[in-house]
């Protein structure tokens, strides 16, 4: 019984990363390049994708920029960077924490540190 489990886990592993494999060979590869750095700050809507919320849109100013895809997520000591691709363009991300000053309670501030220009590359295979 305990080796019909494991082996069935095997097996549905593969399929999983099949598939994995497979969506990443169909989605373009695509090259950033920085158009201009920036240091707005902006609000940003929180989507609930299970345990931890991940953005959905920012608001810059008056326009709503929704977020189409999330490319990538980098995390360093004192922030989190969400490289996105928007309805509007693609940009850089930057959600960090502060103390304030009386309380020492920490509070979430997100900002825009550049605008980029997405370039599709073929891929070799």
């Amino acid at each position: 019984m305990r080796r019909k489990e494991v082996r069935l886990r095997k097996e549905r592993a593969a399929r999983r990363y099949r598939r994995v494999l497979e969506r990443v060979r169909e989605q373009p590869r695509l090259l950033f390049i920085e158009r201009a750095p920036l240091r707005t700050a902006v609000v940003v809507e929180m989507g609930r994708d299970g345990a931890r919320g991940r953005p959905s849109g920012f608001w810059r100013g008056t326009e709503f920029y929704r977020v189409e895809r999330i490319v990538e997520t980098r995390r360093e000591h004192d922030a989190i960077y969400y490289r996105v691709i928007t309805d509007r363009g693609c940009f850089d991300l930057r959600r960090y924490r502060a103390l304030e000053r009386w309380t020492l309670r920490p509070s979430v501030g997100w900002e825009l540190t550049a605008e980029l220009e997405a370039i599709e590359v073929k891929r070799p295979f």
